[in-house]
């Protein structure tokens, strides 16, 4: 199994907590679905070097739904032809991030035709008021039009985002949110606590002393909230920060936990083949300079470098990186622990030195002493109610 994630780079406007790479420059798309065709092919032998199919595809962004019909299916015609799909239909899952403003019965339609199957919602809040804040361009009553839209359009796979943790929301708030959300009854949750990125619009007031972050107290009850109301409501946690009916786990999501190969194509998209990871530049500017003829030769270990106008000045689109030993050692554990149900610690005595494996067992053992940990079966998991705190508990077994 594989995934291909595309990362379309546009937005109509900037929500105050994003640090994903994006830009207003909207007026390019056209250009951008080009310089993609371009890097498709660049990369088309990227799973055959593997020997592994194509089982998932994920677009996101930015704000995928800003892309017109009719360029997503010329670059999912070229992603057919160049990765010997049989149909974008064929694949296990096929994801688009959309946002509630920008979807129309036909648009949705159109998205059906083309082969989505999934589709994740960037609703976050069903409260007014929060929604202006974050810069959000929907209202609630958007967000429950556009989410009835796909299911009249024919999805029963709807994944809806929520965010809790942040300085305005009150538990009150946040538990009519879930009910809101729950009487959607979408196949997927995704819900995140607010973070404060530095180079964002929310990071800057923070610096400022104008935006106070809620305290962990706070945020820990909602989080637990979020646990209990959801599986009250037959929800099932996965991972930290995913729920879902039972057998509606996103698969695409979920191959990246698992640390399968996945290829990522666009602005600042990353990719991981086993062995080594690598990562676009986040720049709109390089990537259509580089793709755009569509004619983009590898360089090296799939390191592809146009020279600019300017003589001497060299233009590095992809960076890569070799994974030490101890660095897949400390991505198996951080990625398992994300899971709700945890890891087999013994395998990675068939993977990894004794050295590494004793030191991580010694750490394990002091961590179920504290409950930090619990045994269920051959497996070790963080306790439910410990998953918030998670980051902390994993940052105790690494090496």
């Amino acid at each position: 199994m594989a995934g291909i994630y595309i990362h379309f780079p546009f937005c109509a406007r900037f929500c105050i907590y994003c640090d994903f790479y994006s830009t207003k420059r909207t007026g390019e798309i056209s250009q951008f679905a080009d310089a993609l065709c371009g890097e498709i092919k660049v990369r088309k032998d990227f799973f055959k070097k593997l020997g592994v199919p194509v089982t998932t595809l994920y677009v996101g962004g930015g704000t995928p739904s800003l892309m017109p019909a009719g360029s997503l299916s010329v670059v999912f015609r070229e992603l057919k032809d160049k990765f010997s799909i049989e149909s974008i239909e064929s694949l296990d899952e096929v994801t688009m991030e959309v946002n509630p403003d920008d979807v129309t019965p036909s648009y949705l339609y159109s998205l059906r035709e083309l082969g989505v199957t999934r589709i994740s919602m960037g609703v976050q809040s069903f409260i007014d008021s929060h929604l202006v804040w974050m810069n959000r361009r929907h209202d609630s009553s958007k967000a429950v039009e556009a989410f009835n839209a796909a299911r009249e359009a024919g999805f029963d796979n709807i994944s809806i985002d929520l965010i809790f943790g942040f300085d305005g929301l009150s538990d009150e708030e946040w538990n009519y949110n879930l009910d809101r959300a729950i009487g959607l009854r979408p196949e997927h949750i995704s819900s995140y606590q607010l973070s404060i990125e530095p180079k964002t619009k929310l990071g800057r007031q923070y610096e400022k002393g104008v935006y106070n972050a809620l305290s962990d107290e706070v945020s820990l009850r909602q989080y637990s909230t979020l646990q209990k109301k959801l599986a009250n409501a037959g929800y099932e946690q996965y991972e930290i920060s995913s729920f879902c009916l039972p057998g509606r786990e996103a698969k695409h999501n979920s191959s990246y936990w698992n640390r399968t190969p996945y290829l990522g194509l666009g602005p600042s998209a990353h990719s991981f083949d086993g062995v080594k990871r690598f990562w676009n530049e986040p720049s709109l500017t390089k990537y259509l300079k580089a793709y755009q003829q569509g004619d983009g030769k590898e360089h090296g270990d799939v390191v592809k470098n146009e020279t600019s106008g300017q003589s001497g000045t060299v233009v590095k689109v992809v960076h890569s990186e070799i994974l030490k030993k101890k660095d897949h050692f400390n991505e198996t554990i951080m990625l398992s622990l994300r899971r709700a149900d945890g890891m087999n610690p013994n395998e990675l005595r068939a993977v990894f030195s004794e050295e590494m494996c004793s030191e991580f067992e010694k750490s394990v053992a002091t961590q179920l002493k504290k409950g930090n940990l619990i045994m269920d079966g051959d497996k070790i998991r963080i306790p439910s109610g410990l998953l918030f705190l998670s980051d902390g508990i994993i940052r105790d077994l690494i090496l």
